[in-house]
């Protein structure tokens, strides 16, 4: 036997060994789930969830697709937990930064929330009760549940004039120039006006580093508007990138990168003492990029990844990722497109699941302290390639998720 052949075989044997190991704790220590329902409030089911999040500030829910209704309610019923019992009083959205971080006081939390979170989810009809009663309700309880968001898409009507009207009162000294007021109008007028228009964007894009550069001289680089500054650089690149395939990596990176320094603005800036919520897609909630088999997925980087770098803040947050086994999945839009959830294959995560379970949530933390070394490749429908999102995907899922809520059939929202 050569060398070469020798090796190969003890490599094949220690990987099947790591997925033995791996699949055997699954079976052993995955906690059984008794109902996703937003209205079950005897909790006892999720008391294994709130021990292996433990003493972490920052809790981030993924979802496989953003029409996923079972995730949307299991979601929802954990918030409530996580608020009501756990102290978390900060729940922030894959949604417009500005205009969930700008406060006005002339504002309901039902207009703010209609406005400014993405229509995907405040569409759902399973969760319409969770967006029109519980957040308005929880956000003038004794304990406030505060909303906010951390996404570059921002979208708010009112975003363009109070970012002129800041930047005047500052007196920067672009505001006199032509260019000033040649290229903002149009944006003022029409936000989304220029989205394909590369020529127009780089025009913008050359005046806000110029904003930018001067919002640095009379504001500290972690003021509010130097974000909205920020963002709205990001937000015109990834503009660049809307249809145009061969940008689309530059373009999800962009974003991400950008919202993980919106959640650490969070974190660090203007909700420095509070415990924090986040609800995002599987993708820009996982972490650990970088260690995929595929070279494209390698290069992307997603929040989770850019977030968890600071190491003070990779100690003080769990991120549960979700799968399932079976259903039909699809988002609200224009046009649906429901699309059938693909079987897991034989090595899977959700095969190791007893079948008679609906729901049930494993946490990986206290298996990787146990086995800092080992390399665990097994397949997962974790949803970080494809626009299928609900396809198995071979990963070393117990370090890109905390943990994972399962949901045995899945099925998609349906309009209000």
């Amino acid at each position: 036997m050569t060398r070469s052949i020798a090796f190969l075989m003890l490599f094949f044997s220690l990987q099947a060994e790591a997925q033995d190991l791996i699949r055997d704790y699954v079976k052993s220590n995955t906690a059984r789930l008794r109902a996703i329902d937003p209205d079950s409030t005897d909790y006892s089911d999720l008391e294994p969830i709130a021990r292996a999040i433990g003493d972490a500030r920052m809790v981030m829910l993924g979802e496989q697709d953003h029409g996923d209704a079972p995730a949307f309610l299991a979601k929802t019923r954990l918030i409530k937990y996580l608020h009501e019992k756990k102290g978390f009083n900060v729940l922030a959205f894959e949604s417009d930064f500005f205009g969930l971080n700008y406060t006005s006081a002339a504002k309901s939390v039902e207009t703010i929330v209609q406005e400014n979170i993405f229509p995907i989810w405040t569409g759902c009809k399973a969760i319409g009760p969770f967006f029109g009663h519980y957040l308005p309700a929880a956000s003038r309880g004794a304990t406030p549940l505060l909303l906010s968001g951390f996404d570059n898409s921002m979208g708010s009507l009112f975003l363009m004039p109070l970012f002129d009207s800041t930047i005047r009162q500052l007196k920067l000294p672009v505001t006199t120039t032509p260019e000033y007021t040649q290229a903002l109008q149009p944006l003022l007028l029409k936000w989304y006006a220029h989205i394909n228009d590369t020529l127009v964007n780089n025009k913008w894009l050359a005046l806000l580093a110029t904003i930018k550069e001067q919002l640095l001289q009379k504001l500290p680089a972690d003021d509010f508007w130097c974000m909205v500054a920020d963002n709205l650089v990001t937000e015109n690149i990834c503009f660049q990138g809307i249809g145009d395939h061969k940008k689309y990596l530059a373009t999800m990176n962009t974003r991400d990168k950008q919202m993980a320094l919106n959640l650490q603005w969070l974190c660090k800036k203007k909700y420095p003492a509070e415990k924090i919520i986040v609800w995002a897609h599987n993708y820009h909630v996982s972490k650990y990029g970088g260690h995929y088999k595929e070279d494209y997925v390698n290069a992307m980087n997603s929040m989770g990844s850019v977030f968890t770098s600071d190491t003070t803040l990779l100690r003080q947050t769990y991120i549960i990722g979700f799968t399932s086994y079976e259903g039909t999945a699809g988002r609200l839009s224009n046009k649906p497109q429901v699309y059938k959830v693909t079987k897991p294959l034989g090595n899977s995560f959700e095969n190791w699941m007893d079948p008679s379970w609906e729901y049930a949530f494993t946490d990986f933390t206290r298996y990787n302290a146990a086995h800092p070394g080992s390399v665990d490749w097994f397949n997962m429908s974790g949803a970080v390639k494809g626009n299928l999102y609900h396809k198995n995907h071979e990963a070393q899922w117990n370090r890109i998720f905390d943990g994972v809520f399962y949901i045995r059939k899945m099925y998609s929202c349906i309009g209000l």
